[in-house]
């Protein structure tokens, strides 16, 4: 990653964000208020622009990526915003329950924690990141405002400074509190060894009840592959050319052992964690694909 860009995966996932948001029948699937400060953020530092936007509302372009899907991952993009929703219902409803520290790692240029500072002033929320990504967000976030003090943003790599690390220097951070802790799109770019070196940081760091929120990757789905061998060539290609490698691939059946060996218990009820199901069925969109390539997880720390 260039010292003064933004991860690429970061900025594209804000311009998914953005297509969304100007798909009538999707749009109203986003978190509320997450595609419009997305894009503030965005359009401030140059990462969207205004032909981009004309582009993503023009009727031609969905049916695009419509059809670009259709013959790669359908509901690729969806499951982007989906995610998103996923994510801060999960986030907001834990706070409802009285925990008091979120932490986001990876947080690319999302905006849950700056959108949740005003509404839960009282709550402490701690954003680590690349420091290249962070400079950038950081950045954008001051030139819409001043930042709120309870939201620290923190620029560091975690692929030289261990997570344990990172937070011991945080003197905000208290490891006894029951907290969120969102790794969004994180874990695939992660060795298994390392992944498991990021949960038993995390059970040391964090309280009894802590919760932990991120996705995991997969290539077949009860038993049946999920995409083409074509396909997954071409996704794991994108990836590396990117920088950003995929290294971690969940497999059927292993994922609760492999996170109770590190002290986490996952809930893996459909009605929770299957996206089809949860949003789009009460939205009365059944027949709207979602990409099961990368699946939401809900963990709390034993």
């Amino acid at each position: 990653m260039h010292p003064h860009q933004a991860s690429q995966t970061a900025v594209k996932v804000g311009r998914m964000v953005a297509l969304l948001a100007r798909q009538p029948r999707l749009a109203p699937l986003l978190p509320k208020g997450a595609a419009e400060t997305m894009e503030r953020l965005m359009i401030h530092t140059g990462l969207l622009k205004p032909w981009m936007l004309r582009f993503f509302a023009a009727p031609w372009y969905g049916r695009l990526m419509t059809s670009i899907e259709r013959h790669t991952v359908p509901g690729q993009v969806l499951s982007i915003g989906l995610r998103k929703r996923f994510m801060d219902d999960e986030t907001r409803a834990a706070l409802a329950k009285g925990m008091r520290q979120v932490l986001v790692v990876g947080a690319g240029l999302d905006t849950l924690c700056w959108r949740l500072a005003s509404e839960y002033p009282e709550v402490t929320l701690i954003e680590l990141d690349h420091p290249a990504t962070q400079a950038v967000k950081r950045e954008a976030l001051e030139g819409l405002g001043p930042l709120p003090p309870n939201l620290h943003l923190v620029g560091v790599d975690l692929t030289r400074t261990p997570l344990e690390e990172a937070l011991s220097r945080l003197a905000v951070w208290r490891r006894d509190v029951p907290s969120v802790v969102i790794a969004e799109a994180v874990l695939m770019y992660l060795e298994e060894i390392h992944v498991s070196a990021f949960l038993e940081a995390l059970h040391r760091c964090t309280g009894p009840g802590s919760r932990l929120l991120c996705t995991c990757f997969r290539w077949s789905v009860h038993g049946q592959a999920a995409v083409g061998k074509g396909v997954q060539r071409m996704i794991e290609t994108a990836l590396r050319l990117a920088g950003e490698p995929l290294l971690w691939a969940v497999r059927e059946g292993e994922l609760g052992p492999f996170l109770a060996r590190h002290g986490f218990r996952q809930d893996a009820s459909t009605e929770r964690v299957d996206l089809h199901r949860r949003y789009l069925v009460p939205a009365g969109l059944p027949e709207v694909p979602v990409s099961v390539l990368e699946f939401p997880v809900v963990a709390d720390r034993g």
